[in-house]
């Protein structure tokens, strides 16, 4: 009987001891200025890579094409939660991203634009 008592006991302290839980959240990417109604209006054929860059600053991404450039601006919000214990584990994740990319030509015109759709949501479970 003592040893079912201590082993219990034991196997109770080891659960309670191994056993959490934890939440993060992170922040990543720039600002996303794009989606304030002052940012200013893009006009494709007028619309200048300096007028993009003065009004949304430094982009997260220059790529550079045959006759083209593209600037990417993305942010990403992510923040998720844990339980930890010896025979069950969950957790889950809640990504948001937000992306604008503008092309431009050679002369450095703006060709095209688009932004993500609004409040893109990604869940994640382990």
């Amino acid at each position: 009987m003592r040893n079912t008592l201590f082993v219990t006991s034991l196997i109770t302290g080891l659960i309670v001891l191994s056993s959490g839980c934890t939440s993060w959240q992170t922040d990543k990417g720039v600002e996303a200025i794009w989606r304030q109604p002052d940012h200013g209006q893009w006009s494709v054929g007028s619309t200048t890579d300096e007028d993009v860059i003065s009004a949304l600053g430094p982009p997260s991404q220059m790529i550079a094409l045959d006759d083209e450039t593209v600037f990417y601006y993305m942010r990403e919000k992510s923040k998720g939660q844990a339980y930890i214990f010896i025979l069950w584990n969950t957790s889950q994740q809640t990504v948001e991203y937000d992306r604008a990319v503008f092309f431009f030509d050679k002369q450095g015109v703006l060709l095209k634009y688009a932004y993500s759709k609004e409040n893109e949501v990604d869940h994640g479970e382990n």
